[in-house]
């Protein structure tokens, strides 16, 4: 998605460049220019990084659909439940403790109260 963006700011760029070339504005014509190069310039550095080509960028899921009778991803591993005890425990036998709440903002604040309680109790 970040390069079809790119993509549409490089358009956005030659087209102001064309408008300035058709009012014969030159500051029209070179920042158009300045903006469409960049774009272009940055959406294949982006494409470059993901290892794939423009046109597989833009049109990579045309025609496509997403149930095509594969078969599912498998999960693998173990699962272990545990409660609020069982992690009071094994947070007090880690060396380390490290907290990714990720998007979850709900808990975020409930984690701040949780990592500010065991740095007391720590340190």
């Amino acid at each position: 998605m970040p390069v079809v963006i790119t993509v549409l700011n490089s358009y956005s760029g030659w087209a102001l460049c064309a408008e300035g070339f058709l009012l014969d504005n030159n500051l029209m014509t070179i920042v158009g220019a300045l903006i469409g190069s960049s774009g272009a310039i940055l959406s294949y550095i982006m494409c470059v990084a993901m290892n794939r080509s423009l046109p597989n960028v833009i049109l990579g899921g045309y025609g496509t659909t997403s149930t095509l009778g594969g078969k599912p991803m498998e999960i693998v591993g173990t699962h272990t439940e545990v409660n609020a005890d069982q992690t009071v425990d094994i947070i007090k036998e880690a060396n380390t403790v490290i907290i990714t709440p990720g998007t979850l903002n709900v808990i975020q604040h409930k984690l701040t109260e949780l990592s500010k309680t065991l740095s007391e109790l720590l340190f």
